[in-house]
């Protein structure tokens, strides 16, 4: 065998033995994102398939996952104990108004602490820091007393002036991804932008604020997120206002206790489940590249 032919050979050998390895772990990967998949929609999945189910189908052996009686009454009786539509448009008007005071606060508060550098600034970050790992329950009390005294409780003031004044819940957080996103951006842009005579707030409405749209649409689902299901401030501030966190738990009451009646209650716990989740997915679907974008882009790992 000449030495052109073994050296080919010894070539392929190792080319072989190279994309052996290469499809192998691709082929793990992907057996482990399809579990992985399976455990995180399994029950998305249950849930979708009971909430269309009548109790027989329960009852019925022969029922897996296709029911053989389709209904849509248990969202209709979710639906009415959810408050209807007159609880759903008040529940989305307050989830969009603090995620749009927290974007904006946010924003001009990272952008602050990641470009102005000083004393105070340094000191105003640790005090996030600080509030991002402090437990919220700690402040219930004083910031109730608060609202208490000043008339805002059972009314939107309490949840808008937490998130104007970047105080409420998780406020630190949306912070500190904004100054992570604000530190990583070059300081070249705002160099170019003061010698063509911009100051301080032009250049961080012109240049730095059209970068900053994907991390600002992350907070905005963050908080979106956050508000929508929220039961521990609304429940405290707004006890006496109807929102879908405090009407979820009607789901689970009904006046019979038979056992057909429990099966009813299930199902339409099922069926108001997808409903509150509902715009959170289709709000997640038509944001998740700029979501991801923004991820990878703030200096945040694991």
């Amino acid at each position: 065998m000449s030495t052109l032919a073994k050296t080919n050979k010894k070539f392929d050998k190792v080319k072989f033995k190279k994309y052996s390895l290469k499809y192998t772990i691709s082929t793990v990967r992907l057996i482990f994102l399809i579990g992985m998949s399976f455990i995180v929609l399994f029950p998305l999945f249950q849930k979708i398939v009971f909430s269309v189910m009548t109790s027989s189908d329960l009852y019925d052996a022969t029922v897996s996952y296709i029911p053989k009686h389709f209904t849509t009454a248990n969202y209709a009786a979710a639906w009415q104990k959810l408050g209807g539509l007159t609880v759903i448009l008040r529940t989305l008007g307050l989830t969009i108004a603090c995620s749009l005071l927290n974007v904006a606060c946010a924003t001009l508060v990272g952008y602050g602490l990641a470009r102005f550098k000083s004393k105070v600034t340094d000191t105003l970050f640790l005090v996030v820091i600080l509030a991002l790992v402090l437990p919220s329950d700690l402040l219930f009390t004083t910031r109730y007393m608060m609202m208490t005294a000043t008339g805002l409780t059972d009314t939107w003031g309490p949840m808008l002036l937490f998130s104007a004044t970047c105080t409420g819940f998780k406020a630190s957080l949306y912070i500190f991804l904004m100054r992570q996103f604000f530190k990583g951006q070059p300081h070249a842009l705002e160099e170019a932008a003061y010698v063509d005579g911009a100051g301080p707030l032009k250049t961080f409405i012109s240049i730095m604020l059209p970068g900053a749209v994907s991390m600002m649409i992350t907070i905005f689902l963050f908080s979106f997120v956050w508000q929508w299901l929220d039961s521990s401030y609304t429940s405290i501030f707004m006890k006496n206002i109807e929102l879908i966190s405090t009407t979820y738990g009607k789901l689970f009451t009904d006046l019979d206790t038979s056992a057909l009646s429990t099966l009813n209650v299930s199902l339409t716990k099922a069926a108001g489940v997808i409903i509150i989740i509902s715009p959170l997915v289709l709000l997640y679907a038509f944001t998740q590249r700029y979501f991801v974008e923004s991820i990878s882009r703030s200096g945040l790992v694991g």
